[in-house]
C-alpha cells in the first residue's frame, strides 16, 4: 500500500510538472510569437523606410542631373550677357537664372543685348535652344506626373519660366 501511495504521488509530481512545463512552454511560444509579430512589422517599416529613402535619393540625383544639364546650356549665354550670378546658397543653375532675371529687372537692355548674341553668334544661339527645349520638356514632364500641376506651376512662374519668356523673347527678336 505504501509502494502504491508513493507510487501515486510520483505520478501526480510529474504530472504536476509536466503540466507546468508545457504551460510555462506555451506561455513563452506565446511571447515569442509576439515578438516576432513585432519584429516582423518593424522589419517592414525599417525596409518601407530604405525604399523610400532610395526612391528620394533617385530623384535627387535625377534632378541634379536635369540642373546639370540645363546649366550648361545657359552658362554661356549668361556669360556671353555679362550676367553675374545671384548671391545665395541655391543651386549653381538656381544663382545663374537669378542673376538673369535680376539684372533683367534692374536694366532691361538685356533683352538687347541677347538677342544680338543670339542673332550673331551661333554657339550662344543653339545655347538658348537647347535650355529652352530641356526646360519645356522639364515642365512638360512635371505637368504629366504631377496631377494637381502644383509643381510644374511653381517651376513655370519661378525663375525657370521667367528665364524662357525671356529667352523666347530675345529669340523672337532675333528672328524679326
Amino acid at each position: 500500500m505504501q509502494t502504491i501511495i508513493l507510487l501515486l504521488s510520483v505520478v501526480i509530481v510529474l504530472v504536476c510538472g509536466i503540466l507546468y512545463l508545457s504551460w510555462t512552454g506555451v506561455r513563452k511560444t506565446k511571447n515569442m510569437e509576439k515578438l516576432l509579430a513585432r519584429q516582423t512589422g518593424l522589419l517592414a517599416k525599417m525596409q518601407e523606410n530604405f525604399r523610400g529613402r532610395n526612391s528620394i535619393d533617385a530623384i535627387a540625383q535625377n534632378a541634379e542631373i536635369i540642373y546639370q544639364d540645363l546649366l550648361q546650356h545657359i552658362s554661356p549665354v549668361a556669360r556671353a550677357a555679362g550676367t553675374s550670378l545671384r548671391e545665395s546658397e541655391q543651386h549653381q543653375l538656381w544663382r545663374t537664372l537669378g542673376g538673369i532675371i535680376d539684372e533683367y529687372s534692374k536694366n532691361p537692355y538685356v533683352l538687347e543685348t541677347l538677342r544680338k548674341l543670339i542673332k550673331l553668334d551661333s554657339d550662344i544661339a543653339r545655347g538658348a535652344d537647347a535650355f529652352l527645349a530641356r526646360s519645356e520638356k522639364l515642365l512638360r514632364h512635371l505637368a504629366a506626373s504631377d496631377p494637381d500641376g502644383l509643381l510644374a506651376s511653381t517651376f513655370a512662374d519661378g525663375l525657370l519660366g521667367q528665364t524662357m519668356t525671356l529667352l523666347s523673347q530675345a529669340k523672337q527678336l532675333a528672328q524679326n
